[in-house]
């Protein structure tokens, strides 16, 4: 009878294993980390081929919070969702605006760092587009890259201008250079590197977001993975992300 009544008892505990996904997480002493590589200063690569920027550094410093190792996963914008639901890494980290949509579906961290949408123009025309309804215009090309709320915004509120879909997240910006489009709609974060990197060249043209646009950056993690949200939002709410983000030069 005891045997049966451990037995019994020890497959409950490995129901209950299998059905609880922290306990699962904790097991191991990796995180894999999913992050895009196509949205400096947040997560690029560099000439070398190297993964860097503010979110790669952020996870390297959770990994040791969380003593654990880290692997980066590469993944997309379009496929960002999909990839995480079809656990190809446990969290997301990266340029990962808030909105309502993503907190439906998943578990989304506390704030990292403060952002919002403005216009990145030829610096010779920035007069040209101080505003959202001097950019939403039929003759204002407007170049945007696909599957993230830069999309969003574009096809919902610019609806008159006309809309080139890049095919990744590097395309708009040598389109602006080469005058093949004239705005691209994009974080206040990379607007500003952007215009950093080529100076004199590329400029911020509105000096606050556009209105309505005002969000935060947070990093995501599937619905079952309670735990390791509540370690990340401990460990947020502890690091010193000034530090992280005055190094690479983020001032939103």
């Amino acid at each position: 009878m005891k045997f049966i009544k451990y037995l019994f008892f020890g497959c409950i505990l490995s129901i209950y294993g299998i059905c609880n996904a922290d306990l699962l997480e904790d097991r191991s002493n990796v995180l894999r980390v999913g992050t895009t590589g196509d949205y400096a200063p947040i997560s690029f690569f560099d000439e070398q081929g190297k993964l860097q920027g503010f979110a790669i550094d952020m996870a390297k410093a959770l990994g040791k919070h969380l003593n654990k190792d880290i692997k980066f996963v590469r993944t997309s914008w379009p496929t960002l969702s999909q990839d995480l639901k079809a656990n190809k890494f446990d969290i997301a980290m990266g340029g990962i605006t808030y909105t309502p949509a993503r907190a439906k579906d998943f578990l989304l961290t506390s704030k990292v760092i403060d952002n919002g949408k403005v216009a990145l123009v030829r610096c010779e025309y920035v007069e040209n587009y101080l505003s959202e309804e001097s950019i939403n215009q039929a003759s204002v090309r407007v170049v945007v890259n696909p599957g993230g709320t830069n999309e969003k915004f574009v096809k919902s509120r610019l609806l008159q201008s006309q809309v080139i879909t890049a095919s990744d997240n590097y395309v708009p910006f040598s389109m602006l250079l080469s005058n093949k489009a004239d705005v691209m709609v994009t974080d206040l974060i990379e607007a500003r590197y952007q215009s950093r990197l080529h100076m004199g060249k590329l400029c911020v043209a509105n000096s606050t977001p556009f209105a309505g646009t005002s969000s935060y950056k947070v990093y995501m993690t599937p619905k079952t993975n309670h735990n390791l949200l509540n370690n990340v939002n401990e460990w947020l709410n502890e690091t010193d992300i000034e530090s992280i983000a005055k190094k690479w030069k983020i001032d939103p």
